[in-house]
C-alpha cells in the first residue's frame, strides 16, 4: 500500500475544511440556514460476461460515505468509497482493501451568481455532471475526460442563461489505497503504469487549466437545451526522461430535456504529446482508475450520443423507470490503431428503498469489455464483446 504524503493529508484537510465551513457558516447567516447531511450507500452487483473467462456472479460492490453541507454562504461535499474481497476485486482478501475519495471540496457563494470551489472537485469540462446516464459511463470516461475530479480550484459565474467556469488544478486527485502502483483512485487520470501494462508509460499530469462556457435555451415549462464548449491544457511530466509534454482537449456538447425525453451529445478531440522514452514511444499514454491501469491513444477524436426517456408507469414498488441508449467512439489518429466503440442499453429505476441499474454493454476494443490493457490504444481483438451488469444500491 502506498503511503504518499498527499494521500494521507488531502482528504483529512478537505474534510476539515468542510466541517469548519459547517460550523462557521450559520454564525454568519440566518439561524438554521446551514444544513449538514451525512449518508452513504451499500451496493451489490451482478455480472455476466461471455468473453474470456466467462463470468456469472452476484457480488458485493461498494460501501461509501457521503458528507454534504449547504448554507447561504458556504457549501461543500465529500464522498469516500470502499471496495475489495468481491468480484472484480476478488484478488484481495479484505473488504475495504481498495479505498479512495471520489471528491472532497468546500465552496463559497460570493453572491447569487458567483461560486468558488476548492479541493478535490470535478473538472468543468463537457456535459456535467456526466456525458451519459449509464452506469459504466461512456468511452469519454475511459480516456480521462468524463467525471474527472482533481485537486484544485474553480470559479463559476452565471450571466443569466450563460454559465462560465474556469479552473486550475495543480495535480490530480491522488493515489490512495489499493494494490495498483498508481491507480488507486476514482477518476481516470494519467498514471504510472503497472508492471502488466505492455508499452506502459510513467507520466503525471500537472497544472491543468480548463475553461467551459455553456448557454441554456428555455423552450417551455418542461423543455430546455444547453449548448457549450470546453477546452483544457496541462503538462505531462515523464518520470523516466524528466521531460515535460502537453495534453490538450476540446469539446462541444449538447444536453436537451423535452419533458420525459432526454438527449445528450458530445464530440471533441484529445491531443497528447508526451515525452516518453524512445523504447516506449509517444503514441500512447497510460491512464488508470479503480486499482488498474491501461494505455490510451495519444491523439484521437471522441464522440458520445444518448437518448433516454423517463417512463410515467409504476409497477408495484417499481417506479421512476428511465431506459437509455448510449453510443460512444474513440477514433484514433494512428492508422494502425483500431478505433474503440461502446454501446450501452439499459435502464435505471427505484424499487422500494433500492435504486437499481440494469445494463447491456457491447464493446469493441474497449478496456472495460474484454480488451483492458490496450483496447483504448492500439486496440484489442477488434471484435464486439458483450456483458450484462446490474447494480443494486441501498442509499441512506
Amino acid at each position: 500500500m502506498s503511503h504518499s504524503p498527499f494521500r494521507r493529508a488531502a482528504l483529512p484537510a478537505a474534510l476539515a475544511g468542510l466541517l469548519i465551513a459547517s460550523a462557521y457558516a450559520p454564525a454568519h447567516a440566518d439561524e438554521g440556514d446551514g444544513q449538514l447531511k451525512i449518508g452513504g450507500a451499500l451496493r451489490a452487483r451482478y455480472d455476466y460476461r461471455d468473453y474470456g473467462d466467462k463470468v456469472s456472479k452476484l457480488s458485493f460492490d461498494t460501501f461509501r460515505i457521503d458528507v454534504n453541507y449547504d448554507s447561504s454562504t458556504f457549501f461543500g461535499s465529500a464522498q469516500y468509497r470502499f471496495y475489495g474481497s468481491a468480484f472484480p476485486y476478488d484478488y484481495t482478501k479484505d473488504v475495504g482493501r481498495i479505498n479512495f475519495p471520489a471528491w472532497a471540496w468546500v465552496g463559497y457563494k460570493l453572491n447569487q451568481d458567483t461560486r468558488v470551489v476548492a479541493g478535490i472537485n470535478q473538472v468543468p469540462f463537457g456535459l456535467l455532471p456526466y456525458v451519459s446516464s449509464t452506469f459504466y459511463q461512456s468511452l469519454v470516461n475511459v480516456i480521462g475526460i468524463e467525471d474527472v475530479h482533481d485537486l484544485g480550484a474553480k470559479i463559476q459565474q452565471k450571466f443569466g442563461a450563460l454559465d462560465v467556469q474556469l479552473g486550475f488544478y495543480p495535480q490530480d486527485g491522488g493515489n490512495w489505497a489499493g494494490t495498483s502502483r498508481d491507480s488507486n483512485r476514482y477518476s481516470v487520470n494519467v498514471v504510472k503504469a503497472d508492471s502488466y501494462v505492455t508499452g506502459g508509460s510513467n507520466n503525471k499530469e500537472r497544472n491543468l487549466f480548463v475553461g467551459r462556457v455553456a448557454y441554456t435555451f428555455e423552450h417551455g415549462a418542461e423543455s430546455s437545451s444547453e449548448v457549450g464548449v470546453s477546452a483544457l491544457r496541462s503538462t505531462l511530466h515523464n518520470d523516466d526522461t524528466g521531460g515535460d509534454g502537453t495534453r490538450k482537449a476540446y469539446a462541444l456538447h449538447y444536453g436537451g430535456k423535452f419533458g420525459a425525453l432526454g438527449i445528450l451529445a458530445e464530440l471533441g478531440r484529445q491531443d497528447m504529446s508526451p515525452r516518453n522514452p524512445s523504447a516506449t514511444g509517444n503514441d500512447t499514454v497510460t491512464f488508470g482508475a479503480y486499482d488498474g491501469s491501461f494505455n490510451v491513444a495519444s491523439k484521437a477524436d471522441f464522440y458520445s450520443a444518448e437518448v433516454n426517456y423517463a417512463l410515467p408507469w409504476t409497477f408495484g414498488p417499481v417506479s421512476n423507470i428511465t431506459p437509455y441508449l448510449n453510443y460512444s467512439v474513440v477514433a484514433k489518429d494512428k492508422s494502425t490503431f483500431k478505433d474503440s466503440q461502446r454501446v450501452n442499453l439499459g435502464a435505471h429505476f427505484t424499487a422500494g428503498p433500492l435504486f437499481i441499474y440494469t445494463e447491456l454493454r457491447w464493446g469493441k476494443n474497449d478496456p472495460y469489455t474484454g480488451d483492458f490493457v490496450n483496447g483504448a490504444a492500439a486496440g484489442g481483438e477488434d471484435k464486439w464483446k458483450k456483458a450484462f451488469y446490474a447494480n443494486i444500491g441501498y442509499y441512506f
